[in-house]
Parts: structure tokens; sequence; C-alpha cells
């Protein structure tokens, strides 16, 4: 699916946490923690007579599938769900939420907030689209690159009890097992300031637990050559994004003047949008914004993919194993270092 979709998975990690802890801005913690109170009070239990008779016989199958996932989260992969994905919300054919990102217009340096317990995110969440332009047209006025995206799915990291959101229902089952997956992960293992860390490692994990849990079950298995099939163009789009930031970090490095930078880096991303065209016809140019803050947003879930596949390897193969091992990682430090010597050749 094209960066910035609806579905776009979990980028509002920890929005939501910091609406409620961050002690300095008391409007946005009041605002953000009234509109998730309002949320709750609306969840329902997936397993409610209720929902029987709202749902269609396709999104109820869907939910049949939840509890096996997240028991298979529990067993196989070593994450830890908790009580989350007990409910569903319905959320009105509308994302749940927006982030607003940005980033120095001439560096590939985003600009970040910080919160306690969280530490620094590049990343600001809202309940209302409303109030995510308006932190965004100040961000602008300020001379950033600016994106907003709107959210399908988030996790808030054990804090609530997080719900099936009715846009989570929307794709296959396939796409709803990655994105639980996915939010599970964040649930159990964060590091706190390592946005692109936390970002890949769920998308790992994700990815390695859908194709498992889709070979696992017989009448799910028809659904692997689609699942890899969009992976597939996914990785096409990867790459894309990721020649992308390697052109535009040279150019911004570079001894040009910034007129000629500016002018250099309209054409890298007119020059990208077309190759992303071509990937696939149906990509819209809305889709590619020419912001620096968008590239960095998307970068984010792929970064480390290459690195923890190698490390997977190392630990034996399994993904299992792989969650054991940044457990026993203090969160408090950045696991890279960690990481690196692990898979040092002289390492056992």
């Amino acid at each position: 699916m094209p960066p910035g979709k609806t579905m776009l998975p979990g980028i509002l990690r920890v929005a939501l946490l910091a609406s409620l802890i961050a002690g300095c801005e008391a409007g946005y913690v009041l605002e953000q923690g009234w509109r998730q109170l309002r949320m709750s009070s609306r969840q329902v239990p997936i397993d409610s007579l209720e929902l029987a008779g709202k749902l269609s016989m396709d999104s109820m199958e869907k939910l049949r599938w939840v509890p096996r996932v997240l028991d298979f989260c529990r067993k196989e992969l070593d994450l830890d769900p908790g009580d989350s994905y007990q409910t569903y919300l319905d959320t009105g054919g509308r994302p749940i939420s927006y982030v607003v990102t940005a980033a120095h217009p001439l560096a590939l340096v985003a600009y970040e907030w910080h919160f306690p317990f969280v530490g620094n995110v590049p990343y600001k969440g809202y309940f209302d689209e409303e109030d995510a332009r308006a932190e965004a047209l100040y961000l602008s006025g300020e001379r950033y690159d600016v994106d907003v995206l709107p959210v399908g799915a988030y996790s808030t990291l054990g804090w609530f009890s997080d719900p099936i959101l009715s846009g989570m229902l929307e794709g296959s089952v396939a796409n709803l097992l990655d994105l639980i997956i996915h939010e599970a992960t964040h649930r159990t293992v964060y590091f706190p300031g390592r946005a692109s860390f936390n970002e890949s490692l769920a998308t790992h994990v994700a990815r390695e637990g859908t194709v498992r849990f889709l070979m696992s079950h017989e009448e799910l298995r028809p659904q692997l050559p689609a699942y890899l099939a969009g992976r597939k163009k996914s990785l096409e789009r990867e790459q894309l994004l990721l020649r992308l930031r390697n052109d535009l970090d040279a150019l911004y490095r570079s001894k040009e003047t910034e007129g000629a930078k500016m002018e250099r880096k309209r054409e890298i991303f007119r020059s990208a949008a077309d190759a992303y065209r071509r990937l696939d016809p149906r990509n819209g140019l809305e889709d590619f914004p020419p912001s620096n803050a968008f590239v960095l947003s998307v970068a984010w879930y792929h970064e480390f993919q290459r690195l923890l596949v190698r490390l997977q390897e190392h630990l034996g193969g399994n993904p299992s194993n792989l969650m054991a091992y940044l457990k026993g990682l203090p969160r408090s430090e950045d696991p890279l270092p960690a990481i690196q010597e692990e898979l040092s050749p002289g390492t056992p």
C-alpha cells in the first residue's frame, strides 16, 4: 500500500501515551486525554452479539481470527499483546488519528518532540485532523518540511487496552495479522528515543509472523501468494525511497549554495515520483509529497531491516529468539552497539 494511506501501520506509536504524561503542554494533554477516554467508552467486546448484528459476515470472519493470532503471538513469537484487541471500535470510516512529522528543509534531520518515559519522538499525534493541520501550519511557518499522515492503527505500549479498529478489517486476513503483530511487537519491546529501530523491528516481526501464521493454517494458505506479492511491491517502494534518501543526503552534504540545493532537491523528487509511478501506474503522485519529513517517516520502517534479518539468523532463525534477545537489552540504551557486538566475528 502506498505510504501515507490510512492503513499505514503504526506510525502513531506513542502519541497517545505522550498526550497523557507530558507536563509542558497542558492543552494538548487535556484534549488528547479527553478524546482517548471518549473513544474507550465506545469500544465493544469482539465476541459481543451486538457486533454480530452490525458487521458483515466477512468482518465477523476476520474477527474470529483475532484470538488465534494473539495466542500465536504469545506462544510462537514471544510477544506480549496483554489485554489488547479484545474489543472493537467503529471509527466511522475515518482514520483513528493524525500524525504530524517535520524535518529540516535542507537536511535529513527530523524535528523532535520530547515526552517523559518515551524520550524524543519525531512525530506528534492528534485525534482531530484540524489540530494536526494547525500544528503543521505552525511548523511550516518555521520553515520546516512538514507532513500530516492519517493513522489506521496504533499501540499505546501497554498503557491502555488497544481495540481492533473498523479500518483494520477493510483488508485481507493477512493484512489484519500483519497489523496486530506489528502493534504487539511495539507493546513488547520499545526503546525510548529510537523510532527508526522500533519501527524497523515491528515491521520485520510482523512480516515474519504473518507468513508463519498463514503457513500454519491450511484455510489461510491461499492468501500467502498475494501477501508475498504485496511484500515484493513494498520492497520495491522501500528500495526506491531509500535511494531517494541517499541522493538527498548527498546533496545536502555538498558545497552547493542553498538556492542550488533547493532546485536540485525539486529535481530529485520529480525523478523519484516518476519512478514511483512506473512501479505501478495506480500509484498517485499525490502519495509522493516532495518533503524530507515524508522521506524520513517512511525510512523509519526499513532502515534496520537487513540488520534484523542478520541478527535473527545469527540467533537461530526464529523471530521468537530475536524477541527474547531484545527483551534482555536495557531499554534505556541504544540497542545497536549490543547488536553489532553480538554479530561481530568473534562472538560465539
